[in-house]
């Protein structure tokens, strides 16, 4: 009998097993996935934009290379689009609103009443040094283009940049930068502590998954910077412009080191000393989600970027551009893996197999990135008066 009820008997009689607690509610959609991707890619892009910050002169425009001036205007728009993927998941947003002004009575009960706080802050944070990292004499320019009409409304839209500059004030930009270092690790690291305190799902409580999320946001945050903030620029002003720093494609390679040794020490790990439901993950893991997991994450989210980054092909445009896409695409399907492989366990077995998207959450996680692709496009229409590369109409019409 005890040979029956053993780990080994269970897996040997899969329909029997898929039989009982059928009926499965998922606490989270495919909306928590994009959320928690667009949070971590706003992350990625503030700790490489306080890296490049203290790397390099930011005080001076000769040390505020063009991708650097995109980061905050970038990270900016992906925690807007972000928020909508959360708006769409509560479907009452007066809950969010109820969390903040009522919530706080009991405050360090749960993660979701510091992101309330911080999230909105961090966003905030983002459009004002979207503003400061161009030099005040570019700002003015930029904001000269218009009608003097739109003067005022366009200093309170900038926070009145054009004024002053924190990299003046060395003091106040050492406590900024600390401030982005925060909320560059809270961002990606948010969601994945928002799994752990969710109650009835045991294979969430592991910091693996944060290691994991923290590893791709810093890697995408590297790819961004690496390949599709300059395709961005040459789109907002026609000009072509190459990062030639290497620190990008080995920040990259080295956080694509420690999401794969970590994802694979997991997986180690839960399959000989995990608890039951961890075993459960692992079977489900190396069973039905396996191809997908093995296409989607570890080929092409962790060994092609790799191998395209780590080797002499890192050198090539076309390389660079494939292991971009590739850790977007993997960093996005491991947080769906976790998200939908978490709870598909959470009663039975039976999780996985009724699993389907709802039409609802198909609309609205179209809807957040066609939004974000439109904010990206207002973001280089806007360009070409914000960051000073492009001659004002009447410059042109005297040429």
């Amino acid at each position: 009998m005890s040979e029956f009820l053993s780990l080994d008997a269970i897996w040997a009689v899969p329909p029997l097993n898929e039989l009982f607690n059928v009926a499965h509610d998922r606490p989270f959609s495919l909306l928590f996935a994009n959320y928690s991707w667009l949070l971590g890619m706003a992350g990625g892009l503030a700790l490489l934009w306080v890296a490049y910050t203290i790397s390099f002169n930011a005080r001076s425009d000769e040390g505020r290379h063009p991708v650097y001036k995109l980061a905050m205007p970038l990270a900016a728009a992906t925690i807007v689009a972000g928020f909508l993927n959360v708006l769409a998941e509560v479907r009452q947003p007066s809950r969010l609103i109820y969390g903040y002004t009522q919530g706080w009575y009991n405050w360090d009960t749960a993660i979701i009443k510091y992101g309330i706080i911080i999230l909105p802050l961090f966003l905030m944070t983002c459009w004002w040094l979207s503003f400061q990292s161009i030099s005040r004499e570019q700002l003015e320019r930029g904001i000269a283009r218009f009608p003097v009409k739109l003067t005022p409304l366009l200093d309170f839209m900038t926070l009145w940049s054009r004024r002053y500059s924190i990299f003046d004030y060395p003091m106040l930009s050492r406590v900024v930068i600390g401030v982005m270092i925060f909320f560059g690790f809270f961002a990606p690291l948010y969601s994945a502590v928002f799994l752990m305190y969710e109650h009835g799902v045991p294979v969430w409580n592991s910091p693996a998954q944060a290691l994991i999320f923290i590893a791709t946001a810093l890697a995408k945050g590297a790819a961004i910077f690496m390949v599709f903030a300059p395709a961005i620029y040459f789109l907002g002003t026609g000009r072509r412009i190459e990062l030639r720093e290497r620190r990008p494609r080995w920040l990259a390679v080295a956080a694509l080191v420690v999401a794969a040794v970590t994802w694979f020490g997991w997986m180690w790990w839960i399959s000989r000393l995990g608890t039951l439901p961890d075993q459960q993950l692992a079977v489900l893991v190396s069973g039905p989600y396996r191809q997908a997991i093995v296409w989607h994450w570890e080929i092409i989210g962790l060994i092609l970027p790799l191998v395209l980054l780590a080797t002499p092909l890192g050198k090539l445009n076309v390389s660079r551009w494939l292991a971009g896409i590739g850790i977007l695409w993997g960093s996005y399907a491991i947080r769906y893996f976790v998200v939908v492989g978490g709870q598909s366990l959470n009663r039975s077995g039976a999780g996985y197999l009724g699993a389907t998207l709802d039409w609802d959450v198909v609309w609205y996680t179209g809807f957040s990135f066609l939004f974000l692709i439109g904010l990206l496009a207002l973001l280089m229409l806007l360009m070409s008066y914000n960051l000073g590369d492009r001659p004002s109409l009447q410059e042109g019409e005297a040429k």
